[in-house]
């Protein structure tokens, strides 16, 4: 990798420098759409009980042009949701648009326990920290609370997820030694064959995600099976850090290498003290800021030939690169489901690389669009 520039001349000089190189770089995206975001409107037709399978079908050929035909009770997708802490409308909207597909979704957590919800993320005053704008429309802080609500349908589901860690077992640790190799080929197999049966799957985001998953030795695997499978593995704003830290076990390379992937921009990241998101009467972590910068680290794990894409400002920010299927932030999982399902019922219509960057028509992605690390 190539070294930082040696700047010459005095610690004076030096200093005025890296502060003058600090102030050019910096940006000052502006929104490309009215006050209202359009997944305002979607929220409110999932909660209206209008969005159905015909207008999704519509969704999808409106963003992608692919129009498809998606037979009744196709199958079953997986949901890995954080514990401590997902964002409300990374899981309701994608949920929700795939049960409109006529798929059954399972959610799993690391350990089984039902899942806390921000509550800022169904706070309708809340404010966007990158931009100061509502993040949160009625349609979304309604389906959240569908979702949080224990005595609910919807959150009855998430009162008893499966537990990731007693599916798949977590790698073996020095301590474990050479006795338990085989015991865990066996239940990994074993968990990894039940997995097969999922036609796609989604990781939830939010800070949860880099506390519960980031780590976890349990779900690389079947992140490593879906993509094997050529089936999607959808991941929203945070749990995108959770897909590209999946690698081939043997070799340690990621599985995200030369892919085009998205999430935060450093524009749109959690900086100096804007990760405080503790709504009043509920527990949420409290950092400061995020504890890496996301575009750095898929720019990393991507490599050379790989590539992060964000498109600040957008209403939708999506990128499918064969299975994997990346999302922006929190809204995103509206189109990263859009695209999952264009990937598995558009007959390969379509194309192996795709961006979706606002609330329509997608296209290919083009070079001055992806940015890449430098290794010499």
């Amino acid at each position: 990798m190539e070294q930082a520039p040696k700047v010459d001349g005095s610690p004076a000089d030096v200093a005025e420098r890296i502060a003058d190189s600090h102030a050019r770089a910096v940006v000052f995206p502006r929104m490309e759409f009215e006050e209202k975001a359009p997944v305002g409107e979607i929220a409110q037709r999932m909660v209206d009980g209008t969005f159905d399978k015909a207008f999704l079908i519509d969704e999808i050929e409106r963003f992608t042009g692919v129009r498809l035909s998606i037979p009744d009770n196709p199958g079953k997708v997986l949901a890995v949701i954080p514990e401590h802490g997902y964002w409300s409308s990374e899981l309701t909207l994608t949920d929700r648009v795939f049960r409109a597909a006529g798929y059954e979704v399972d959610f799993v957590t690391p350990r089984g326990e039902r899942p806390f919800v921000y509550g800022v993320s169904t706070d309708m005053t809340f404010k966007d920290q990158a931009w100061n704008a509502a993040q949160v429309s009625a349609g979304e802080a309604t389906l959240g609370e569908l979702y949080n609500d224990r005595t609910t349908s919807d959150g009855q589901r998430l009162n008893a997820p499966r537990s990731l860690d007693a599916w798949l077992p977590p790698t073996p640790r020095p301590h474990d030694e050479e006795t338990s190799r085989e015991p865990f080929r066996e239940k990994l197999a074993s968990g990894l064959r039940e997995a097969s049966k999922y036609a796609a799957m989604f990781i939830v985001g939010g800070a949860g995600a880099y506390m519960d998953l980031g780590g976890n030795t349990s779900v690389r695997p079947l992140i490593q099976l879906m993509v094997a499978l050529d089936r999607p593995v959808a991941a929203i704003c945070y749990g995108v850090s959770v897909l590209i830290q999946a690698t081939d076990p043997e070799t340690s390379v990621p599985l995200v290498w030369g892919r085009l992937v998205t999430g935060h921009s450093e524009q749109d990241d959690y900086t100096d003290f804007t990760a405080n998101v503790v709504a009043e009467g509920q527990y949420s972590p409290n950092y400061g800021s995020a504890v890496f910068t996301l575009e750095q680290m898929i720019k990393q794990y991507a490599g050379p030939t790989g590539g992060f894409l964000s498109k600040n400002g957008t209403p939708y920010m999506a990128v499918a690169d064969g299975p994997f299927i990346s999302a922006r932030t929190t809204p995103d999982g509206y189109p990263a489901a859009l695209l999952a399902l264009a990937r598995l019922h558009g007959a390969g219509q379509l194309p192996e690389k795709y961006v979706i960057d606002g609330d329509g028509r997608g296209h290919e992605p083009t070079a001055s669009e992806v940015k890449r690390p430098r290794f010499s």
